[in-house]
């Protein structure tokens, strides 16, 4: 009797749905062996979702995703996976997860086209979790789906009732007839939205207008933004007269599904593979990041997706190196900090292109708008978190920064005022572009993180996540020296030990800032290095030894933490494949045996970064390098001896050739980096510090050969000396 009410129920509430062109959120809150043949009643379900599924053998048109953790439900999504889901289309998303991975229920629920339903299992009632559950994230969780007008709950044990309970409580955009069917229109290039069909026009244009004016084209999830890039870059192929070369590039190329599924319905007659599309008229092809930067290919129109997962400075250097680019990107979700890219990437378009343009595609297009589920998916993630408003001119003058107050926020407070909790998360989500859904539960669950801020007035201006490390027991101190194991939430102890050979690092206590953010309005005002030292004084109160932190490292960013008395510990070998950059490991020593031991770290690290420049470091950028050797304290630097200086003034004099004195000059080099940074220096610093061949270096910084190298060299040394 059961299953007959819930199917006659669900047949209801999905055509509904349909004919809105919404999807639905039912939550089933029970035992698995309860909740499974509800599941399993429904039209077009897996045979028996207790057995492991493929989904090859699962309709691709009526398609169910299944991320689960229990081995009573077989999942075919999981952690490592979710994430190439992105572009894909389904019917049903089934999450059951214990651990609770928001950031892949976050991605699935994107997958939903209209008509479809997102189903969340809890393994036992909703008011026994609550109860028990002593997770703030999860209580929160719940406190929204039942708030919500939008979700449907069905508990074990409760009486089904059809149309007289909350159970099936309506929305009020739900409450549309049945026969109000959404009208469809058609555009060109089978468009499916005004909108969609005016961003293709506006890609078309950048590649076949006036160079240099860059298009900005932002979307919430399922806007359709990814196909319009495709659409459009299959037009401009199909209609040349001359050889195309489109490159496509994104923080993650499983992204990119969509782009080059809609390539395989508009140039059917192309070549496909899996990264690229071969035409008669030219390519489309997907290039990291990384390469695209180090290779500067040869392009007609460069398409960046996903925009804001990338870091601006390497945005911007995109625009130097290419003329005619696509930035898209979404504005909302754990693809990247939409808004922070909004807001830091468009003011420098503002000042270096003013004839760029930018277009917004608002209208969904695999549901209607108002959709239930993602409004949910908003509330529960914060996605639709707007930064606070300021009251006041913060750090326009010196003196206003005194009166700002530092606080450290507990999990009870930020749980119980909603208005806090959304401001701090904005400005995390604001300032860092790899912020996350999951942010917002670790912040909120682990108790090892500490939440601080800075306020103006009552309004946040900087947060700050804060992980307490070290000092675990022996047994598992010895499987991290012997590389048998690695330790959740001990970054810094652990890489030190790893990385740096401390065999003593986790006797000491540690305070990594794991997130630091300024509002964007209080940005380049001293802000971040007032919190820095008042995070310092928070951590002595707690008797930590080492404040620490690690982040993807560039120039300006590395001078802002040692400029704040931090000391570089290492950097990474391998490069970031969506960012390009290396990371960097930084330490502030806060009691006397850490400064000791401070002081050994950062003399390492300099002793072997010479070297290491001419290895695995030699794609660090010139400027990066720059600022790392300005801070190299003088006691580090190689003695230079009266000979050394001697064969310097005789290569200066031209009295001796430049392969004899090359290893003083490289000595000599290192002494030169406390003036201004010196572009001159670049090309120099390629060939004796970083040991590029003369080839390299003439075509990397445009020089004529080795005979204006070595003239380039000898002046600059007669220059210093």
């Amino acid at each position: 009797m059961l299953l007959t009410k819930f199917t006659y129920w669900f047949d209801s509430i999905q055509q509904r749905a349909a004919s809105n062109k919404h999807r639905c959120l039912i939550v089933l809150s029970g035992e698995y062996s309860w909740s499974l043949p509800l599941l399993e009643s429904i039209k077009n379900s897996p045979r028996s979702l207790s057995k492991k599924l493929n989904s090859d053998g699962i309709d691709q048109q009526d398609s169910w995703l299944i991320y689960s953790d229990s081995p009573k439900l077989k999942a075919n999504v999981n952690k490592q996976n979710y994430r190439y889901k992105l572009g894909s289309e389904s019917q049903v998303v089934v999450f059951a997860d214990n651990e609770m991975n928001i950031d892949a229920l976050a991605a699935l629920s994107g997958t939903i086209k209209g008509g479809g339903v997102l189903f969340i299992l809890f393994p036992e009632k909703l008011s026994t979790i609550k109860k028990n559950n002593n997770s703030a994230f999860l209580q929160r969780f719940i406190k929204i789906i039942e708030l919500s007008f939008a979700s449907y709950i069905v508990e074990q044990g409760e009486e089904f009732i059809c149309g007289q309970d909350k159970v099936i409580a309506e929305s009020p955009s739900t409450k549309l007839a049945i026969s109000s069917l959404i009208s469809v229109d058609v555009f060109p290039f089978n468009c499916v939205t005004q909108e969609q069909y005016q961003a293709v026009q506006s890609i078309i244009k950048v590649a076949t207008g006036h160079r240099d004016r860059p298009l900005v084209l932002t979307a919430d999830r399922g806007r359709g933004k990814s196909c319009a890039l495709g659409i459009a870059s299959a037009q401009i192929i199909a209609s040349a007269s001359l050889p195309q070369h489109i490159i496509i590039t994104a923080p993650h190329f499983k992204a990119l599904d969509s782009f080059f599924n809609q390539l395989k319905d508009s140039l059917p007659n192309a070549q496909h593979s899996s990264c690229k599309v071969v035409h008669d008229n030219g390519i489309i092809e997907f290039i990291p990041v990384d390469q695209l930067l180090k290779q500067q290919v040869e392009a007609t129109l460069l398409l960046v997706d996903e925009a804001a997962g990338i870091p601006v400075y390497l945005l911007k250097t995109m625009l130097e190196q290419y003329h005619r680019v696509v930035f898209s990107s979404t504005v909302h979700g754990y693809e990247g900090a939409g808004r922070g890219f909004t807001l830091k990437f468009q003011s420098i378009l503002d000042e270096h292109y003013k004839t760029w343009y930018k277009q917004i595609i608002s209208q969904p297009i695999r549901w209607q708008e108002n959709d239930p589920v993602e409004q949910f998916i908003f509330n529960v993630c914060l996605l639709n978190a707007q930064l606070p408003a300021l009251t006041s001119d913060v750090g326009a003058k010196g003196e206003k920064t005194l009166d700002l107050n530092f606080k450290h926020l507990s999990k009870e407070t930020l749980l119980a005022d909603e208005s806090l909790l959304t401001q701090v998360f904005a400005v995390l989500v604001t300032a860092h572009y790899q912020t996350k859904p999951s942010d917002l539960k670790l912040m909120l669950d682990n108790s090892q993180i500490s939440v601080v801020c800075l306020f103006d007035q009552g309004v946040v201006i900087s947060v700050a996540l804060l992980m307490r490390e070290g000092n675990k027991n022996q047994n598992e101190i010895l499987a991290v020296k012997h590389s048998k194991r690695r330790l959740r939430d001990q970054f810094l102890p652990q890489s030190l030990m790893a990385h740096c050979g401390v065999d003593t690092a986790f006797d000491y206590n540690y305070l990594r800032v794991m997130r630091i953010a300024v509002h964007p309005q209080c940005q380049n005002k001293g802000i971040g290095t007032l919190f820095l030292s008042k995070i310092s004084e928070y951590a002595e109160n707690l008797q930590v030894d080492f404040i620490g932190s690690s982040f993807g490292c560039n120039s300006q960013l590395l001078n802002f933490w040692l400029r704040s008395n931090y000391k570089l510990a290492r950097i990474g070998f391998n490069q970031d494949a969506a960012s390009g950059e290396h990371s960097a490991l930084v330490l502030a020593a806060l009691s006397k045996s850490a400064g000791v031991l401070q002081s050994t770290i950062n003399s390492d690290f300099y002793q072997a970064f010479p070297y290491l420049l001419g290895d695995e470091y030699r794609q660090l950028s010139d400027t990066l390098v720059w600022s790392i050797f300005s801070h190299c304290p003088k006691s580090y630097l190689p003695k230079l001896t009266p000979s050394d200086v001697n064969t310097v003034k005789a290569f200066a004099n031209k009295q001796r050739l430049y392969s004899s004195c090359a290893y003083s000059l490289h000595l000599w080099l290192q002494h030169q980096f406390s003036a201004p940074f010196d572009k001159q220096l670049m090309p120099i610093l390629a060939r004796l510090l970083k040991r590029m061949p003369i080839t390299e270096v003439c075509f990397s910084y445009q020089l004529n050969g080795k005979k204006a190298l070595n003239q380039l060299i000898l002046d600059y040394v007669n220059k210093q000396i």
